[in-house]
Parts: C-alpha cells; structure tokens; sequence
C-alpha cells in the first residue's frame, strides 16, 4: 500500500505541473515552443549520431540496423538513421524515468540501476527483434525468388529483363527488392553499384553470391544458366538444413521464455497480494538483490539465445 502510494504521489505532482504549466502558455506562444522543440530534439538526435559515431562496435551495428530497414521499407538513409535515433532517445527517456520513479521506491541503489538498464536493454532488444524477424522472413523468401528469376533467365538470357519479368511472380517483401534493383539498372545507374547495393541490403550470404554472378555475367562471363543453377541448390540444400535446426531452437527459446513469464506473473501476483512480499522486495537488501539476480539472468539467458542464433 505504501508503494502505491508514493506512484500515486509521483503520478499526482506531474499531473499538477503540466496543468499549472498549460495557464501559462498562449497558443501563438505554443506554437513557437513547438518549434524550439522540435529543433532541440533534432539537435539531440544529432548529438546521439556524433557520439555513436564515436564508437566503431555501435556505430557499425547502427549501420547494419539502417541497412535491414532499408530493405524492408525502401526508405532513405536518412529516414531510417533518425528512426533508429529516435527509439534509441525513446528507450533512454523511458528507462531513466523508471530510474527516477525506483529510487523513491526500492531501497538499494544497485537493485534500481539494474531494473532501470534491463527496462532499455528490452527495449533494445524488441526493436531489434522486430527488424530481425522482418529480415529473415525476406531471407526465407529468397530461394523462390531466385527460381523464379532462373525461369525467366533461362527464356530470355537476358539480366535486366530476367528481373523486370519475375519481380511481380515473387513473394512480396523479397519481390519490392527485386524490383528496385530492376529500376536501378533499367536507370542506366553503373551495375555494379547496383548489384552491390542490393546484396548489402539484403544482407543475406546467398544474395551476395547472387550478385557476384550477375556481376560476372555484365564482365564478360556470358550465359550463366550453370552458375544460377549450381546456387539454386546450394541454397535448397542449406535452407532445408536450417529449417530443421531452427524448429529445435525455437523450442528452447520459447521454454526459456515461457519459464521467465511465469516467474514474473507469480512475482507481480505475490507483490498485489502479500504486504510481506512487497515489504521484502522493495525494503530489504534481500529482496532487491533476489530481483536483481533474477532480472541479470533473465539478460543473460536472452543474449545467449540469441548470441547462439546469430552464430549459426
């Protein structure tokens, strides 16, 4: 009852604020505090890109991020840069105000910096989910889209119009890939850049060994009807493989999760129903280290999952 109270305390004091705070603020003056603030946000956003670039390990994984979504929605560089600099501000902001709120609640400081970074490493972590799941289901469409471009190969002999005839047979994700490379091209943009610029966003192994082979056949190599045929079974082969070891990753993953959500339903049950409880995770040095430790494993146990799932 005590914790509730001190939230409800919290949630009171910024709720007075913000009303005392809209007395003081006229509509035209409004409208130019909006603008001072959506420049000072841009000022921040640019700040953050300055120090990532800082760091070649962040900056590099900023890269491939933009890189994935690039391939996903078609957006420019700069769309996708400042999409991932806002969550990155989002995710900050969120886990400092749990910080904030924590530390009027929870008793040892240790306990409330852990909670505060796993509330941004999940945050972190869902939205790398997302573009990740998004990726693979490209990655997973690949191999029909190279048949249908090899079936259009073999009847016209021709690149550009392999690819303008097959893009719209293909699944739809992979397919709008497709389809830019084949405006790209059709723009008498130089090939290679093209190509290149596919396979990197792509960012899939067999889509650069694609590109080396379309690269060949622009250089000279002539028909490559064998080339698109040896790599059409090549990726059959790999995908049926992988296919198989990915259900049996799939279900320790969803063990691991499954056990982690029932622990944390019966934390937050036995917090809503026991004053003990509550007294003991919140007030005791006891009851915080037991949410720090469980919290720290439940870190560990999700980077290992997916450490082990990007090293396959």
């Amino acid at each position: 009852m005590k914790v509730m109270m001190e939230m409800y305390k919290i949630i009171f004091i910024i709720a007075v604020i913000c009303f005392v705070l809209s007395f003081f603020n006229r509509p035209k003056k409004m409208k130019l505090k909006n603008f001072n603030q959506a420049d000072r946000g841009h000022s921040l956003l640019s700040r953050l890109d300055k120090l990532i670039g800082r760091n070649k390990y962040f900056y590099k994984t900023k890269e491939k991020y933009i890189s994935k979504l690039q391939i996903i929605n078609f957006k420019s560089y700069d769309y996708n840069n400042f999409t991932i600099l806002k969550y990155l501000t989002a995710a900050g902001i969120v886990s400092i105000s749990v910080l904030l709120v924590l530390s009027r609640i929870i008793t040892m400081w240790y306990a409330v910096i852990t909670i505060s970074f796993v509330t941004f490493y999940i945050f972190i972590f869902f939205g790398t989910s997302i573009i990740e799941n998004k990726t693979d289901k490209i990655h997973s469409q690949f191999p029909a889209a190279l048949q249908c471009f090899l079936d259009e190969y073999i009847i016209h002999k021709n690149i550009k119009n392999a690819i303008n005839s097959s893009y719209s047979k293909m699944p739809s994700e992979i397919g709008s890939a497709f389809e830019m490379l084949a405006r790209e091209l059709s723009g008498e943009k130089n090939y290679e850049v093209s190509i290149k610029k596919f396979a990197n966003e792509l960012s899939y192994v067999w889509g650069h060994s694609f590109a080396e082979i379309l690269i060949m056949s622009y250089e000279g190599a002539g028909d490559i009807t064998d080339d698109l045929l040896t790599l059409n079974s090549m990726v059959s082969e790999e995908i049926t493989a992988e296919e198989e070891e990915k259900s049996s990753r799939y279900g320790n993953k969803m063990t691991f999760l499954f056990v982690c959500a029932f622990g944390l339903i019966g934390i937050i049950i036995n917090l809503f129903t026991n004053d003990l409880a509550r007294h003991l995770y919140f007030y005791t040095s006891t009851g915080n280290m037991l949410i720090a430790v469980w919290l720290i494993i439940l870190i560990a146990g999700i980077s290992y999952i997916s450490l082990s799932e990007k090293g396959r």
